[in-house]
């Protein structure tokens, strides 16, 4: 995660509005309608869920983890595998730039070298290895692109997102023709977007249905002076930060289920404890219906964002992640997206 402006606290004087409107509010319904825990920590990936069970005491239904194209590396293939054995589903967030590099760099990465194919034999070589995984794997590709912060953001691409588009369905074509057939595609986007333009509406840059398995969004609390805004105080709760980004979910992709990629709470400026109680409170109401996985980003960067930043705080996150409702299952969360796609079809040949 890099340098990210959050605009949930301009949104916050829409959201009570457009909430109630899509859904994000919804009438309690089943409390057992299930969500899935996903976690994210800078970790072997195959680490990570003996770590989790270890210190929350909950196996995730999923772990992510992070690669840039320009590192080289393969695809973890026996890590994924692993996980696979302990019932977790692989998260792997694939980047299309040079760590090392600026955004603007001449020798960054953009979406015109992916494009023209300048990076076609090492995509068809990670896809070969997701193929060889032989189960489901989740992959998350150039998320946040609303933002000015990663090289194939559409501020950085001439401002066009049509050309996020073009890359996009490049990648996911040339994976799927190599015989990737298991992997689930996430289109994930931040919850606001800088510069906040018409050309950086994440709707703008969809790839469409026929590309996307599941809908992603990015958020934090950053709470009382992060670091690009050191006076500033940005404390918002689960519904300031996620709403409005939610409704927009429903608007643009209504048949695709929904996914927090990246969400986590700061120490400074607030209660992080009841933050994360009064979470609890919304997801057990079946508030977003269609939010289905939450993947909480546990470790101390930018900010305080691991549970354990204070006693209070990991009481209350340990709370939330044993309640019934998040004790779905990798194999469970598997099969979420496929739900989705077969009420799609069902919807279009239903009798008229």
């Amino acid at each position: 995660m890099r340098r990210r402006t959050l605009l949930g606290t301009a949104a916050a004087a829409v959201t009570a509005a457009m909430s109630d409107a899509t859904g994000a509010h919804a009438a309690p319904a089943c409390p057992d309608t299930p969500r899935y825990l996903g976690m994210f920590r800078e970790e072997d990936p195959a680490a990570i869920a003996a770590d989790v069970e270890r210190r929350y005491g909950v196996t995730p239904a999923s772990v992510m983890w992070f690669d840039s194209w320009a590192s080289g590396l393969p695809f973890p293939v026996s890590a994924a595998r692993a996980l696979w054995r302990r019932g977790v589903m692989p998260h792997y967030t694939w980047e299309p730039w040079n760590t090392a590099l600026g955004p603007a760099d001449p020798g960054q990465i953009h979406l015109t070298d992916i494009v023209d194919g300048a990076w076609d034999t090492y995509i068809r070589a990670r896809a070969r290895e997701f193929a060889a995984v032989r189960a489901p794997i989740m992959v998350r590709w150039a998320h946040e692109f609303n933002g000015n912060w990663y090289p194939w953001g559409i501020a950085n691409n001439n401002t066009d997102p049509s050309l996020y588009v073009r890359a996009y369905r490049h990648v996911h074509d040339l994976v799927t023709a190599t015989g990737a057939r298991n992997v689930q595609w996430v289109w994930a986007y931040n919850n606001g977007s800088s510069p906040d333009a018409a050309y950086n509406d994440p709707a703008a840059a969809y790839p469409g249905d026929r590309y996307v398995d599941w809908v992603g969004i990015d958020g934090y609390n950053w709470g009382f002076g992060p670091s690009w805004d050191p006076a500033g105080d940005h404390w918002t709760t689960f519904d300031t930060t996620f709403a409005t980004a939610y409704a927009k979910a429903r608007t643009i992709a209504p048949k695709r289920p929904v996914m927090l990629g990246e969400f986590a709470s700061s120490e400074d400026g607030g209660d992080k404890a009841r933050w994360f109680r009064e979470m609890d409170t919304t997801l057990r109401s079946d508030a977003y219906p269609d939010l289905k996985l939450l993947t909480y980003f546990d470790l101390t960067k930018e900010e305080p964002w691991s549970p354990s930043s204070s006693p209070a705080a990991l009481t209350a996150f340990t709370s939330w992640v044993r309640q019934r409702y998040m004790k779905g299952r990798g194999r469970e969360l598997a099969r979420v997206a496929a739900g989705y796609a077969r009420s799609e079809v069902a919807t279009v040949h239903a009798p008229r």
